[in-house]
């Protein structure tokens, strides 16, 4: 049976299933999903979303409550996503590179009634103390044989069958995504999303980037980031185009998509710039349907940008944004020559501010704190306690400035973060662990610089009196309780009084980025 339903009156409004929805409606036939030999159209889409919607509901899940999602980029992380957010259920993603404290983790602190994880990953799950005390429904998604017949599969979820049910009535602030950042106490942290917000975010970049049913956008970045859902898999749905899906990046494949699917856009760090540069020089490359790709993280170096450009004749776009505003807030023009190393103007639907540290406002030329506007941030921290949000702003940690033409630079990171490939490393999180280990009375991670990653963590470790340790059982440590891409990468072990503090006796880690010898 074919589920084809039609979106309530103003549902679609606030609702990212009612674009979805209105998208399949208009070009049922057309390919939304292309994932290896698989290509699954409009109304295939469509109607895995509502069977597995009808099958949640069986499974008692109703509007508020939480489901996992412990998958690589594949279609069935598509199709919960969108089943969650017809019901009203709010979503959060798992890093698959995660180890199971972390996992464990996040399943305390959102308490989903349900997890749909792949059958890679089950090991992760099964051992956990929600699965164990059958508070967690546990849905296996591309099951092997064994686990086929045990465990409730996402084919069996399928076919459980239920009557049709309208959308849910998304009241505007109503929470649909949480996505999980590491703070800056060491432990994730889960920034809450309306669905209105989401929906605001792919409306305007969409508008701002030209984005419409016509493009081929290629996933390679992964979904169980917030950001890179949205802007691959997420964008492609809401403006009616088509999604080719990656379940990891490597420069052949992702190469041979682009020239195979035409692709028109995708999304990357710039770690992935440099794979590509330096594979084109042993692989034919033909990227002339690319019309341009984001680059976001951090800055692409100058000279490989304009290399990059010339080679392959399309726009490298710089964008800024964050988990905690769940998208982009400033993006380069994609018809305007770039200005340096800016990442374009506030994009119109976001208010952006530079402060100082009295949170007023600066001027332009002057560095101060970047701050959102609260309606395009985050709703607050799941499960904290703590204000996010202060007089109608969020506070980023981000150091920026504008020029007189309003273009925005980063300038720095106020916040204690390393940004590794792409990836948000906290060192608090690295010290937690570190922290643990008995024979260690002090111990600071700070970011170093690296020419492909941009950054990797270096511990500077004081032992307790009388003990000892080797740089590689630190690593190995971490290694075994963090996912791999936290993982420090050096160790040094120092004296106490090595240590430069404030007044306060705080750690002043800014210094220990210094290299020895400089100033």
């Amino acid at each position: 049976m074919w589920f084809w339903p039609t979106p309530l009156p103003g549902h679609e409004a606030v609702s990212l299933y009612g674009t979805f929805v209105r998208n399949a409606l208009l070009h049922p036939e057309k390919t939304a999903v292309v994932a290896g030999r698989k290509r699954i159209s409009y109304r295939e889409l469509l109607n895995a979303v509502e069977r597995v919607a009808c099958g949640l509901g069986t499974l008692g899940l109703r509007e508020g409550d939480r489901l996992a999602l412990l998958m690589p980029n594949c279609p069935e992380f598509i199709v919960a996503f969108y089943a969650a957010m017809k019901l009203g259920i709010i979503t959060f993603s798992i890093n698959t590179m995660f180890k199971e404290d972390e996992t464990n983790h996040l399943l305390g602190d959102a308490e989903p009634k349900a997890i749909i994880v792949h059958g890679n990953y089950l090991p992760l799950v099964a051992g956990s103390e929600r699965a164990r005390q059958g508070m967690m429904h546990v849905i296996v998604a591309a099951a092997g044989e064994s686990e086929a017949k045990s465990a409730l599969t996402f084919e069996s979820l399928q076919e459980r069958g239920c009557p049709e049910a309208s959308p849910a009535e998304i009241e505007p602030g109503a929470g649909a995504v949480i996505a999980y950042t590491s703070g800056t106490t060491g432990f994730p942290k889960g920034a809450l999303h309306p669905q209105e917000n989401l929906r605001f975010h792919l409306e305007g970049i969409s508008a701002h980037l030209g984005l419409g049913s016509d493009d081929v956008i290629i996933a390679a970045l992964p979904f169980f980031q917030l950001v890179a859902f949205l802007i691959q898999a997420g964008m492609a749905m809401h403006t009616g185009g088509t999604v080719v899906l990656l379940e990891k990046f490597e420069p052949r494949g992702f190469l041979e998509a682009v020239g195979k699917e035409k692709a028109t856009f995708f999304s990357a760090v710039p770690t992935i710039y440099h794979m590509i540069h330096a594979a084109s020089r042993e692989l034919e490359v033909d990227l002339s349907t690319v019309r341009f790709g984001i680059c976001a993280g951090s800055p692409l170096a100058l000279d490989l940008r304009r290399e990059f450009e010339r080679k392959f004749g399309f726009r490298i776009i710089h964008c800024y944004g964050m988990t905690e505003i769940a998208l982009i807030a400033a993006c380069e023009d994609p018809l305007a020559p770039p200005k340096g190393v800016s990442v374009g103007r506030v994009l119109p639907y976001i208010r952006l501010r530079i402060a100082g540290e009295d949170g007023s406002p600066v001027e332009a030329g002057q560095v101060g704190e970047i701050q959102i506007g609260a309606e395009r941030a985050l709703a607050r921290y799941w499960n904290d306690t703590g204000e996010s949000l202060r007089g109608g702003w969020f506070a980023t940690g981000d150091l920026g400035r504008f020029d007189e033409e309003g273009h925005l630079f980063i300038v720095d990171r106020k916040k204690d973060m390393i940004i590794r490939g792409g990836f948000n490393v906290y060192p608090a999180e690295i010290e937690r662990v570190l922290a643990q280990d008995p024979r260690i009375r002090e111990v600071a991670v700070v970011g170093i610089p690296h020419k492909r990653l941009g950054e990797v963590p270096k511990a500077f470790v004081v032992l307790r009196d009388g003990a000892t340790a080797t740089a590689e059982e630190l690593l190995g440590l971490c290694r075994q309780k963090l996912a791999n891409f936290k993982t420090l990468e050096a160790v040094e072990f120092v004296e106490p009084d090595f240590f430069p503090r404030n007044a306060l006796g705080k750690i002043v880690k800014t210094r220990l980025r210094i290299p020895r010898g400089k100033p």
